[in-house]
């Protein structure tokens, strides 16, 4: 019993470790879309500049050119935290599920326990019940 109450806090160790992780990967996806989104917005600002002031409306294509690139940098990586959290949702349900298994097992080895001290404190009260009516009889 000792062996499967340390097993179960393994595994519990394991699913923490693979959910904070996920969560880790979750913030950085989260992170990332923000800087998208701050992307379009200086973008959308230094269009807005660039026809308002036609004198300096020549910077604005190397301006583009580098906001596509970052933009397109950071769609990769998101790409990728995506398929990494895809595979980090895997190995949670894996250790949810190993966990279970061994929790199923402690319950049902709990049970047979109680069952069997109940069968046990039965059988004592009954072979009192037994030795009481032999005395009085």
């Amino acid at each position: 019993m000792k062996g499967l109450a340390n097993l179960i806090r393994v595994h519990k160790w394991k699913l923490d470790e693979k959910r904070r992780e996920l969560s880790d990967m979750e913030s950085l996806r989260y992170e990332f879309y923000a800087q998208l989104d701050q992307l379009a917005q200086s973008q959308e600002q230094e269009q807005e500049i660039a026809a308002e002031f036609p004198e300096i409306s020549f910077t604005y294509a190397g301006f583009a050119n580098a906001n596509r690139l970052r933009r397109e940098n950071l769609e990769g990586s998101v790409s990728e935290i995506e398929e990494k959290i895809s595979l980090l949702n895997e190995e949670v349900a894996e250790c949810f599920q190993e966990l279970k298994k061994y929790e199923i097992v402690a319950d049902l080895r709990d049970k047979q326990w109680r069952q069997k001290q109940l069968k046990t404190e039965q059988q004592e009260i009954d072979d009192l019940a037994i030795e009481q009516f032999r005395r009085q009889s």
